[in-house]
């Protein structure tokens, strides 16, 4: 009777404990499969957006140019976004420092998911990015569209857009010198004008010499 109250316990234990610890095993399973935070850590609505190309121009500048950089907004399906607000943050990085630049205006640039970013190059850029060449990264979660997605998911330049370089380099050099060209006007040589006076001197003394000794031959014939 005893054995067959025990055996009658452990099933009932079985029966309830086993699949007590399935449901427990199978929720963490579901909780994990179905997590929705973003990937790489940027806080988004429902999907991060990607900037898949970065053009800066000019590749040569000195204080005072103005750089224009072009970047590339899409969705992970290539879908272009129409970024809200129309801003963007940018990381100058060079060869002693960075200088960043938060939440500036874009120009959307009539091509979709295409934007202009406009930038004066200034002496505190130098000084804050040293001489030589400066990439231009679109800054890490700084782009939105209207439901809140957000990127991109660090920040981005040609490097990690695989675009041939210098897309997005703006090489830094010293402002040229103005060089100004003297020119010297010399004057005509005066050797020939100076000797022709003498030369009609002597020419017309000759001549009045001449002129004496023929009316003094007449005089005496």
């Amino acid at each position: 009777m005893r054995k067959t109250v025990l055996l009658s316990v452990a099933l009932i234990l079985a029966i309830v404990l086993i699949p007590g610890s399935y449901l427990v095993g199978a929720g963490q399973n579901v909780q994990q499969t179905t997590t929705t935070t973003a990937p790489h850590g940027c806080p988004t609505y429902e999907t991060n957006l990607l900037v898949d190309w970065v053009n800066s121009t000019p590749h040569s500048v000195v204080v005072g140019n103005l750089v224009i950089t072009t970047f590339h907004v899409v969705y992970p399906d290539g879908t272009p976004v129409l970024l809200s607000p129309r801003t963007a943050s940018f990381n100058w990085t060079g060869p002693s420092g960075w200088k960043y630049f938060s939440n500036v205006q874009v120009i959307f640039n009539g091509t979709p998911g295409f934007y202009y970013y406009y930038q004066n190059f200034t002496q505190d850029i130098i000084q804050a990015t040293g001489l030589g060449t400066i990439t231009i990264f679109v800054a890490y979660c700084s782009c939105s569209d209207a439901l809140g997605n957000r990127g991109p998911t660090g920040d981005t330049s040609s490097i990690q857009t695989n675009e041939p370089p210098p897309y997005d380099d703006s090489q830094v050099v010293p402002p040229t010198p103005t060089t100004t060209t003297t020119t010297q006007v010399t004057p005509p040589p005066l050797f020939p004008a100076v000797l022709a006076i003498p030369i009609i001197i002597i020419i017309l003394l000759i001549l009045a010499l001449l002129m004496f000794v023929l009316r003094r031959r007449r005089k005496k014939t």
